[in-house]
């Protein structure tokens, strides 16, 4: 291993701490400040994929499982175990640890996978922030139209304007395909869902997105596929965890195994992929790449010079006057069919 890839590797492990850290701050812990603001925030998969990463910030780590410890009413279990089925199984040690220290200081909450719970006591410094934030539209959602398989439905349809079939918005909620169903059918009759039968598949729309995005207030400007960025993000740690352990030969190898691992998550969430090079040319453009991505992350902008298919939009003004305007990814939109 070379110094210069041991700088970079800490380098980039500073850069994922403080985008977990802007994540974590805008659902309401204890922080610095406030970077993802305009950031539809997701909370199931940050919770999810947050433990194998904030085990080595230990603060973060204490401050997220307060939050949790506060808040896990407004958390779906259901989503959870989705979840965490398509995790790695080398996520699993930190994810029972924090689970399972979740549900012994909650009393009630019974989140999946739980092993023993780490010697923890409660800070009682994070909160929950306001619902009428953009940020936290998801959990607003939730707060009008209840936690469950109906509100995932509606949000989806709502904020990506993709008319879907059961099955499709069951791989997009984390519910199950049954759960989801029923739900449509309900939401047909209730006139808030269109359905339309497509050959031997029934697909589902919003009858008037429009009214309910109005009904529902302020909204961010951003909706990332959280799995698929957390994803990709978490890879980028297990990385620089490789790279302090690897020689340059090991290296090379690893971080072209590094790429095929997330270059389909960088397609779902639209983000192009680095140059990609044989042999050890790779790894000086993988880790300028992942350096160039993650930074953006952390300050709350999406990186539009790694995006092909970003459109451009001004943020509202900021009180920082050093960062850069978000864009949003391109969605398609169509109302109804």
């Amino acid at each position: 291993m070379t110094i210069s890839n041991s700088k970079a590797a800490q380098e980039l492990r500073r850069e994922i701490h403080n985008f977990y850290w802007g994540v974590w701050s805008e659902l309401g812990v204890s922080g610095w400040g406030r970077t993802q603001e305009h950031w539809a925030i997701d909370p199931e998969p940050v919770i999810v994929y947050s433990p194998s990463v904030i085990a080595s910030e230990p603060r973060l780590r204490d401050e997220a499982t307060d939050w949790c410890i506060r808040n896990w009413r407004h958390i779906s279990a259901v989503r959870l175990r989705h979840l965490l089925s398509q995790k790695l199984p080398s996520q699993s040690d930190e994810w029972g640890e924090f689970a399972a220290t979740v549900n012994c200081f909650s009393g009630h909450s019974k989140w999946p996978r739980a092993t023993d719970e780490r010697k923890y006591a409660t800070t009682g410094r994070s909160t929950l922030r306001s619902l009428s934030e953009p940020s936290m539209i998801y959990l607003r959602m939730r707060a009008i139209f209840g936690l469950g398989a109906r509100t995932e439905v509606m949000r989806y349809l709502l904020f990506t304007r993709e008319r879907s079939t059961a099955a499709m918005l069951a791989t997009q909620t984390n519910y199950a395909k049954r759960n989801v169903a029923e739900v449509c059918e309900a939401l047909v009759q209730a006139g808030v869902l269109l359905s339309k039968q497509v050959g031997n598949r029934l697909y589902f729309s919003l009858a008037d997105a429009p009214a309910l995005e109005s009904f529902l207030g302020p909204r961010p400007l951003l909706f990332p596929d959280w799995t698929a960025l957390l994803r990709v993000v978490n890879e980028l740690f297990r990385w620089t965890e490789l790279a302090h352990t690897s020689d340059d030969r090991l290296l090379t190898a690893l971080t072209h195994q590094a790429f095929n691992d997330i270059k389909d998550d960088l397609e779902s969430v639209g983000l192009e992929r680095p140059e990609h090079p044989t042999g050890g040319e790779f790894v000086p453009i993988w880790s300028d790449w992942s350096m160039a991505l993650v930074k953006s992350f952390a300050v709350g902008d999406w990186p539009v010079h790694l995006n092909k298919s970003a459109i451009e939009q001004p943020a509202p003004r900021r009180s920082d006057s050093s960062r850069r305007k978000v864009s949003q990814p391109a969605a398609t939109v169509s109302d109804g069919f």
